[in-house]
């Protein structure tokens, strides 16, 4: 934000310094008067402020202007608002006196000048209700003559053909590029038949998976934990000091201490292979029997035909 200007009265005046030197000055007094506003200050010219300038300058030089203009109300604002300047709305609105009394002639002068006050007060409604009808109205007159003229304004504006200093100053555009039509793909059916196959196939292996799922979960119930009774065993079982000793020995030679000497490092498909050829480094392993070999293999199968965990090897 930029620094505010100062006012005219919190400038030096020169013409105080110049006073006080000559009050103490021997010289035969040549004094000229000074501006008290030097060229350089943007106050050096006098630019008058509108009564209702927001600027800072303006706020703090100016008072401010006292009070605001109210907001006009809007009278035909209902549905009836038409209804309003007719005679018998204005009748309903601003009856006459109905009562046997006001039928009488007045019986002195301030009765008679209320009474002409009060014609007057009834005169007058009706004439400002009309006057604000016509006035609503003349405005809704200019305000639809303004809207039609800028639509208008707008369509020609739209609708106009492209100026000739455009149309030689324009750059060449292939047609092939402004063809932005996105035609149909023709082997569209094709590749929805594909899709919905491939859509097919997914859902039933899902399908076949969560029922290989149910088949595992169903041979396996028989080993779950129901009761705390079996609960505890199996813990007493695990968590026993002795449990890796009653494994026996490992593979290799030597005595079971964890899982990795009983079961051995996952398989990869190296030692898949080394088993198939009987290369593999584990003993138990190259010393298996055909007779084995051929279980697993047959249980394998029984497994994929029947599509379900079997118990067994």
């Amino acid at each position: 934000m930029p620094p505010l200007l100062p006012k005219p009265s919190l400038l030096p005046r020169r013409g105080a310094t110049s006073t006080l030197f000559r009050l103490f000055s021997s010289s035969t007094p040549n004094y000229k008067p000074q501006q008290q506003i030097p060229p350089e200050s943007p106050l050096f010219i006098n630019v008058p402020n509108p009564p209702q300038d927001q600027s800072v300058e303006a706020l703090r030089e100016l008072k401010p202007v006292k009070g605001h203009l109210p907001l006009p109300r809007t009278v035909f604002r209902q549905r009836d608002g038409h209804l309003k300047p007719t005679t018998p709305w204005l009748t309903r609105s601003a009856p006459e006196p109905t009562n046997a009394k006001s039928q009488l002639p007045p019986k002195s002068e301030i009765q008679a000048w209320k009474r002409r006050i009060a014609a007057s007060r009834r005169e007058n409604m009706r004439e400002g209700v009309r006057a604000l009808y016509a006035r609503k109205q003349q405005f809704d007159r200019r305000r639809l003559a303004a809207q039609s003229a800028k639509l208008a304004a707008h369509r020609a504006a739209a609708t106009a053909p492209e100026r000739e200093d455009e149309r030689l100053t324009r750059a060449s555009i292939n047609a092939g590029t402004l063809a932005t039509t996105v035609l149909p793909d023709p082997q569209r059916f094709e590749r929805a038949l594909e899709s919905q196959a491939r859509t097919a196939a997914i859902a039933e292996a899902r399908s076949e998976a969560r029922r290989d799922a149910i088949q595992e979960l169903y041979m396996k119930a028989r080993s779950f934990i129901v009761d705390e009774a079996s609960l505890e065993a199996e813990v007493d079982r695990l968590f026993a000091e002795d449990y890796w000793k009653k494994m026996g020995m490992s593979a290799s030679g030597y005595e079971v201490r964890n899982i990795w000497d009983l079961d051995g490092r996952p398989r990869t498909v190296a030692s898949m292979v080394d088993d198939m050829t009987r290369t593999s480094s584990t003993v138990v392993q190259n010393l298996e029997t055909e007779k084995t070999r051929t279980l697993k293999r047959q249980k394998e199968v029984a497994e994929e035909l029947t599509g379900g965990k079997l118990d067994g090897i």
